[in-house]
């Protein structure tokens, strides 16, 4: 989908479910506001950046630890979401 990051089928189906464009995660990832290991029995192997496109959306983009540019999921954080 976008060139510099991959997107698991996970990812996508909820992008698309979620209204979330390839280049909105990709401005959340670069403008990360913060990122941080995620707990419980994925701990090690996920982290959760917290980032904000230019037009104000905040989402929560999960990725691979060990390749960071690899998107597991997305999600608006509005939603619920820290």
């Amino acid at each position: 989908m976008f060139p510099g990051l991959q997107f698991s089928r996970h990812a996508t189906r909820r992008m698309v479910g979620r209204h979330i464009s390839p280049a909105e995660v990709e401005e959340a990832w670069t403008s990360r506001d913060a990122t941080y290991a995620v707990l419980g029995p994925k701990a090690g192997r996920r982290l959760v950046i917290l980032g904000t496109t230019a037009s104000g959306r905040r989402l929560k983009v999960v990725v691979l630890a060990r390749d960071e540019r690899f998107v597991v999921t997305v999600a608006d954080r509005e939603g619920g979401i820290a």
